[in-house]
């Protein structure tokens, strides 16, 4: 199973380009496969009188450095994903040719952003899908029908509560998804404690549960306090982390329809390993169709031993057999049972 493990870097870089680039390499480093930032221009969202107004004004870098950044992140082999806010950050996306766009949460049912990001280049959006409902969110979905669709269901509360993600929401929506949306995917932003011991298991669980997308925040250092460091990991942490999400999805793995359910090499030699012999529980006379209470398995020393019970249903016994000794392709006759 492909996992896409996506470095939630938000606002952390606090208009600062250095600190973006630094963010950007630690990303790359720690194996993530994206690195996403909050591409914000204060009157995308709020209104002068906002408190957090300024805040937002501090976070607007020039468009220069944002596509120096797309080409660092080619550079390092990452790709760069942008959360936009209105048509000045999705123009800019665009320009960058990110990987895909972000919606956050709060513009689920903005359709007028919606259907401009329908209309874009951008080929993969990312929908925040945290505390949507279900009806805005198909509806969101109509209008990006012909776009490569990831939900991102989790939300941010500087940690979330562990019992608050209702990882069970994801095959949810992926059943909702199965018939109108097939080309839609679901993935599951984690918000963990980074000091509680679930800090890489809820990722894990939402994984099992259907998801093939992660989004992880990234900080540089916790004791930095940079937005969002209530729910980030380090980058050595963020490199333990995604070692451990890629191996959960190799350890998911794939079945099939087959009879072996499509088992590994291992699995079938682990089967094998594990059969015991087919063996006379009694002593049987020539001539007996051999029943279910005329046989047990055991370990035998035999080479040529049965070891399937169904292979000595039915079948007559050549010779007399005495209890204990193994049933073999010799002691019985070919072809149909009786």
């Amino acid at each position: 199973m492909q996992v896409q493990i996506i470095a939630e870097l938000a606002q952390g870089f606090e208009g600062r380009p250095e600190q973006t680039r630094m963010l950007l390499k630690a990303a790359a480093a720690a194996g993530a496969d994206a690195a996403k930032y909050q591409l914000v221009y204060a009157d995308e969202l709020a209104t002068p009188d906002y408190k957090h107004y300024e805040l937002f004004r501090s976070l607007e870098m020039p468009d220069k450095v944002w596509l120096e950044l797309a080409a660092y992140a080619k550079e390092l082999g990452i790709q760069l994903h942008l959360d936009i806010f209105g048509p000045k950050s999705l123009k800019l996306a665009e320009r960058c040719g990110v990987s895909a766009v972000k919606l956050h949460g709060t513009d689920i049912a903005n359709l007028g952003l919606l259907e401009l990001v329908a209309a874009s280049s951008v080929g993969t959006v990312l929908l925040g899908a945290g505390g949507a409902h279900a009806d805005e969110l198909k509806r969101a979905m109509q209008v990006l029908a012909r776009k490569k669709v990831v939900a991102l269901l989790g939300f941010q509360s500087y940690p979330t509560p562990n019992d608050t993600n209702q990882i069970s929401r994801i095959a949810r929506v992926l059943k909702l998804f199965a018939k109108d949306f097939p080309q839609a995917s679901v993935g599951f932003a984690d918000h963990a404690d980074p000091e509680c011991p679930l800090r890489y298991a809820l990722a894990a669980t939402a994984i099992g549960a259907g998801a093939t997308t992660i989004e992880k925040h990234l900080t540089l250092a916790g004791v930095m306090k940079l937005e969002d460091h209530e729910s980030a990991l380090n980058p050595d942490a963020f490199a333990e982390f995604v070692a451990v999400i890629r191996d959960c999805a190799k350890a998911l793995g794939h079945s099939s329809d087959a009879n072996d359910f499509g088992m590994s090499e291992s699995e079938r030699a682990y089967r094998k390993m594990i059969r015991r012999h087919v063996v006379a529980g009694r002593d049987i006379p020539a001539g007996s169709a051999l029943k279910p209470n005329d046989l047990a398995l055991k370990r035998t020393a035999a080479d040529d031993a049965l070891t399937s019970l169904d292979e000595a249903y039915g079948r007559e016994v050549l010779r007399d057999v005495g209890a204990n000794q193994p049933m073999t392709p010799a002691t019985i006759r070919a072809g149909a049972a009786k």
